[in-house]
Formats: structure tokens, C-alpha cells, sequence
């Protein structure tokens, strides 16, 4: 999904199917959030100024790349998790043998689309991480671009967390249940505080 044309990819999002849904977009947000923030701190390496964070600038721009990376490869792991789910689903279950294999079938589809969202929730955390450090370190004059990578890597970090969640509802596995549940609540948690703490940097630089 991630290698198509930006208008076929939307052409995709708009059409009347499950996949891509809010899942691989949430994902995308995120890949915009590092984006963004490597073109803030991009504008501002080798720049007259910005002498003294040089070398946090690079490492922005190495780990980054590996983070933009990622979330570009979850744009397409999300989609593919949830076919994977519509096929489980589509298996047959005429007999009690075909039943449990349709239930287990369905169950390992259910644990990776709860664990795709919950590796995009960690990735776009990441991604805020870097949009802090953008609007803080990087170019002044873009720092509003920085504003936009925080809500960017927010809206992807929510928006996982929804797909993760109602994914969560149908496995019935209670150990999993609880560990993903708490990692969720805890990738919320750090999100709206670092986010918090970032809009109010970037506000005050206006």
C-alpha cells in the first residue's frame, strides 16, 4: 500500500472495502509525524546558530529513518492483519472439527491485529519523541511544522490504540488480554504527557 501513488492510495482509502481503514492511516500519520520532523531538524544542520546541537540533529536524522521506516511497513502489516481476520472468519464450520479450527484460526488472526496497532502505538510514541526534540532543537522558523508532527504522531498513537483495543475484545486469551491492555493504557499515558509538555514548548515559541 505504501509504494502506491498518494492518489491511489486515497482512491483506495475511499473506496467501499475494509482495507485500508483506520488502522494503515494511523500508521501513516505517523510516518508524516518523522517526516516532518526530520525536515525541522534538516533545516537546521550546518546552520549558523545551531553549532551546539549538531550532533543531537544527526542523531535525530539516524534513528528517524528507521522509525519512518517502520511505520511505513505497518501501513501494509495493518491492512493484511485484518484480511487476515475476514478470512479467518470466512472458514468453514460445518463440523466440530472445522469449528475449532475456525475458532483457533480467528483467535491467531485477532492476537496479530491487536499487536500491529499496539507496534504503530510504540513507533508514533517514538515519532513524538522526535517532533519534541524537532521543535526544540531544530530550525525556529519551522516550528509550527513541528507542531503539526506532534498532533500528527498523537492522532496516529489514538487512533492505534481504538484498533488495538476493539481487537482486543475478541480474544479470549485473559494473559494476553491483560499484558496488551496495560501496555496500551501505559503507551496513552506517556503519550498525552509528552505530548502535553511538547504543544506547550511549541506555543510558547510562537
Amino acid at each position: 500500500m505504501k509504494d502506491r501513488p498518494l492518489e491511489e492510495f486515497l482512491a483506495a482509502l475511499a473506496a467501499p472495502t475494509p482495507t485500508p481503514g483506520g488502522g494503515s492511516v494511523s500508521a501513516l500519520a505517523g510516518a508524516l509525524s518523522v517526516a516532518l520532523s526530520r525536515m525541522v531538524a534538516g533545516l537546521a544542520r550546518g546552520k549558523p546558530g545551531y553549532e551546539g546541537v549538531e550532533s543531537e540533529l544527526a542523531g535525530l536524522e539516524a534513528k528517524a529513518r528507521n522509525v519512518q521506516a517502520r511505520l511505513e511497513a505497518l501501513i501494509d502489516e495493518d491492512a493484511r492483519a485484518y484480511e487476515a481476520v475476514m478470512a479467518a472468519r470466512r472458514l468453514p464450520k460445518s463440523t466440530e472439527a472445522e469449528k475449532a479450527s475456525r475458532v483457533e484460526a480467528m483467535q491467531a488472526a485477532y492476537r496479530t491485529a491487536t499487536e500491529v496497532p499496539l507496534e504503530t502505538m510504540e513507533r508514533s510514541l517514538e515519532a513524538l519523541e522526535l517532533a519534541e526534540t524537532a521543535a526544540k532543537m531544530g530550525n525556529r522558523g519551522a516550528v509550527t511544522d513541528a507542531a503539526v508532527a506532534i498532533l500528527l504522531a498523537e492522532a496516529a498513537i489514538r487512533g492505534a490504540s481504538l484498533n488495538a483495543r476493539v481487537n482486543l475484545e475478541s480474544i479470549r486469551d485473559e494473559s494476553f488480554r491483560t499484558d496488551a491492555e496495560a501496555r496500551l493504557v501505559g503507551l496513552l499515558q506517556r503519550a498525552e504527557a509528552l505530548g502535553h509538555a511538547a504543544m506547550a514548548y511549541v506555543e510558547g515559541r510562537i
